[in-house]
């Protein structure tokens, strides 16, 4: 039966503060374990309450399926153990749905069940809520870029290591696994282009992806100095990252222009929402032990 999972944008109390990530991992307490099983189909859902600015409306924001499941490190052996599962197939939802339609909830449930992090949910219905977002048979449509301001500046896209279901793996977030990777990529990299235009001492910007040039990185300009940036872009769906690919060739170009090459993690692509971390020096983070390369593909020649 298909699942919603709750993850609020502020959660006032500190003791009910969950490490759910968006498009990557939920966490959850034992008392749902029996509920959240892998390949279950799930929506997002959040309340009213937001980081900033006024209350919002209740709303669903996304769908996916459930992934691994494993247990959460830091609570095996006490009575009380919590779980993550791993998301797959994250899409969001462009724009969100209302809890309400004409007035009327989607979910027809008694009072006290709004407070479950985790409820199910009749097929009838999720299929509804499905079709308010326009994402029953084809993809939602991203957003324009020329319709977003300013994305949002963060600097906590990185995931710490341990904090994420499967940390490590080479994909860990879906970001080359994505059937859209390639409208992701393209769409986060255009994102950028634009951001440079309005944010002043960038000169002589060139999109080398857009024109199909491989130098190791997707966009170079020239700052007040003369001195040219070299920017990497990698974009996701989801709300972090712990994990990105690296091509031998960006990894090449990365050692040899030091502070000057740059890596943009992109993340919340496709929505009116995206925030933007800007990373100098990938390379010195290799070097440090900070980051850990592994190689995740081989060209094999046959014959």
């Amino acid at each position: 039966m298909p699942l919603v999972l709750t993850t609020n944008e502020f959660v006032p109390n500190p003791d009910h503060a969950w490490n759910d990530v968006e498009g990557v991992q939920y966490h959850y307490p034992n008392g749902y374990k029996n509920k959240i099983r892998p390949g279950e189909e799930f929506v997002y859902y959040r309340g009213v309450l937001r980081k900033r600015g006024p209350r919002g409306q209740a709303e669903y924001f996304g769908r996916g399926r459930i992934g691994e499941i494993t247990p959460d490190p830091a609570t095996v052996g006490q009575s009380r153990p919590s779980w993550f599962c791993a998301i797959e197939a994250y899409v969001p939802f462009n724009p969100p749905v209302p809890a309400k339609r004409d007035g009327v909830f989607y979910e027809i449930i008694p009072q006290n069940m709004w407070r479950n992090g985790v409820r199910s949910i009749d097929q009838a219905t999720f299929d509804r809520i499905l079709e308010a977002a326009g994402a029953t048979t084809t993809p939602p449509i991203a957003v324009p870029i020329s319709a977003i301001g300013r994305p949002e500046e963060a600097d906590d896209l990185i995931i710490p290591k341990g904090k994420v279901v499967g940390a490590g793996k080479a994909g860990g977030v879906g970001y080359r696994r994505s059937k859209r990777a390639k409208e992701v990529g393209d769409w986060a990299e255009q994102l950028v282009v634009e951001l440079l235009k309005t944010q002043g001492g960038c000169a002589d910007i060139v999109h080398r992806a857009a024109v199909l040039e491989t130098p190791g990185w997707d966009i170079d300009y020239r700052d007040e100095n003369g001195v040219l940036h070299r920017i990497e872009v990698k974009g996701t769906v989801g709300g972090a990252f712990s994990a990105i690919d690296l091509t031998a060739n960006e990894l090449r170009a990365a050692q040899q222009h030091g502070s000057e090459y740059w890596i943009f993690l992109v993340a919340n692509c496709l929505t009116d929402h995206p925030r933007i971390q800007r990373i100098s020096g990938p390379a010195d983070k290799l070097t440090a032990g900070t980051w850990v390369a592994s190689p995740a593909l081989y060209s094999v020649s046959l014959g």
